[in-house]
């Protein structure tokens, strides 16, 4: 088995050249440039824009449902969010736009199968970086996958003319190059990874650590949609289907018809001259045609669209069935799919992101443990990137489970945790705004009657603030309304009620009468 990256270079690059193929093919279905469906070859050429117009970004609505759903929100040590490692990882996130970063990876995972993130070392800091595999091979322990044996990164530098190449192993890295032409006076240029042409650019550097890299995989070893392709195909061939047909027919076609019996059209004039009757009958909208007896014009009929729609519908729906993504995220319609339906297609999204979730959380994790080694801090805690919880991600989700926990006697910070997806800084501001709160209630209540439980002061308090409202409407003097209800000191400014105020200038009039 090879040992340096010199060793290492032509191997993974020819793995990654062998993969290409397939990962540019996948790429076209997250890009809107999917493989144009086919017509007969008459009409290649006459329809080659509805071919373009036929075809619907399939692949990246199913990524996306998914992707959407994966949402870092916190990095703790041992469950402290202040522990001094945590506050260092929480750094190398903030400065690497992880946010950013970490969402190309996962979607990296879902298109390709494969996602990577690599930790390297700039100015004794941490850089973290998400890389695709098409730029990117790493080689891993075929026992436990998630270790890595070797990996290549590629890029090509326009301004330099060359394409560059770092091979890590484990103990180390080496930097390649190449000129970006196949030869230094030749216009054609590589265009793959593998080639005889790679030179050292320096000696190997001596880590005595393993690769920085981490491999994501998504759990069904294939990107969310590459065993689906044929049903996006056909799907974007019924929908070329309903164009053509719709354009087709949007003129009649018209024919002159001879009874039988009838001679028919001459084909002559009486000069002997060539008759045009396309010309003769040429339609116009005040054309009035006179036609020779035993002559009458047929007509084409329209073809009903609506089944060829239908089966459109049918196999979008089958689409969203075998991926796992609501009706819903395909055909934006409320009218397509009932109640029921709905949550059950949810729950299927729900149960595939938390697969992808928990190879998302490791990967998140091990990449930042990898910064932090890369910045000489010692980890021996356990070091955890927290997730908001995929099955909610609008804020009417979020509110509609939080009220129904909530009633099930659920706890505050379980509810902010676990449904609405605070983070443990917002759990933490949270507990201080509350605090506050009740802070200002009890200085305006004064002391809790004897025996009044936790926010019972508040209750009683805005009942009789409720009672002194419906007196006051009533005609009752404010003043001694507001000493029956024992609300004594209330200072009453005579200014107009917010709901009921006027504009400020007459407000003000009015108040100073």
């Amino acid at each position: 088995m090879a040992t340096t990256p010199e060793e290492w270079l032509p191997i993974l690059t020819k793995r990654l050249d062998a993969d290409r193929p397939r990962l540019r093919l996948l790429r076209r279905y997250v890009d809107g440039d999917a493989p144009l469906p086919e017509m007969g070859a008459n009409v290649r050429a006459s329809w080659q824009k509805f071919q373009k117009e036929s075809r619907t970004n399939w692949g990246f609505l199913i990524r996306e449902s998914v992707a959407d759903r994966i949402v870092p929100n916190g990095i703790q040590v041992n469950g402290d969010l202040d522990h001094p490692v945590a506050k260092q990882a929480q750094r190398i996130w903030r400065d690497n736009r992880m946010d950013l970063v970490f969402k190309d990876a996962v979607r990296h995972m879902l298109d390709f199968r494969i996602g990577y993130l690599t930790a390297w070392e700039r100015d004794g800091q941490a850089v973290i970086t998400a890389d695709s595999p098409e730029t990117m091979y790493a080689a891993t322990n075929p026992l436990q996958p998630w270790r890595v044996r070797a990996a290549l990164r590629w890029w090509r530098d326009d301004d330099d003319e060359k394409d560059y190449a770092v091979v890590w192993v484990d103990g180390g890295w080496q930097l390649f190059s190449r000129p970006v032409y196949v030869t230094p006076n030749s216009s054609k240029m590589h265009y793959r990874a593998a080639s005889d042409t790679w030179t050292p650019e320096q000696e190997m550097t001596v880590t005595n650590a393993p690769p920085p890299v981490v491999v994501m995989e998504n759990p069904d070893k294939v990107g969310e949609f590459e065993t689906h392709l044929d049903l996006i195909n056909r799907i974007n061939r019924g929908i070329l289907q309903r164009l053509t047909t719709a354009a087709m027919q949007a003129y009649r076609q018209r024919a002159l018809r001879a009874k039988e019996g009838s001679p028919g059209l001459p084909d002559k004039d009486e000069q002997g001259n060539d008759i045009d009757w396309a010309k003769v009958f040429e339609p116009a909208p005040g054309a009035l045609w006179d036609l020779p007896p035993g002559i009458d014009i047929w007509e084409s009929q329209q073809t009903d669209i609506r089944p060829m729609l239908e089966g459109s519908m049918s196999d979008i729906r089958q689409l969203a069935a075998v991926t796992r993504t609501p009706v819903s995220v395909l055909i934006p319609d409320s009218a397509n799919q009932a109640a029921a339906g709905a949550e059950f297609a949810k729950e299927g999204l729900v149960f595939k992101t938390k697969d992808r979730l928990e190879v998302a959380k490791i990967a998140a994790a091990a990449v930042l443990l990898k910064g932090l080694e890369i910045e000489e801090v010692s980890v021996d805690d356990t070091l955890e990137v927290l997730f908001e919880p995929p099955h909610a991600v609008s804020m009417s989700e979020k509110y509609d489970a939080a009220t129904k926990a909530k009633s099930a006697g659920e706890s505050w910070k379980s509810i902010a945790r676990n449904i609405l997806g605070y983070s443990p800084e917002q759990i933490a501001q949270d507990a201080l705004d509350r605090a506050e709160e009740q802070l200002a209630t009890a200085a305006l209540l004064g002391p809790a009657p004897d025996g009044a439980g936790p926010g019972e002061d508040s209750k009683d308090m805005k009942a009789r603030f409720d009672a002194l409202g419906v007196a006051v409407r009533a005609g009752v003097d404010p003043i001694a309304a507001a000493e029956q209800l024992g609300l004594d000191g209330l200072v009453f400014t005579g200014a107009i009620p917010v709901a009921l105020r006027p504009p400020e200038s007459q407000a003000r009039e009015l108040e100073e009468k």
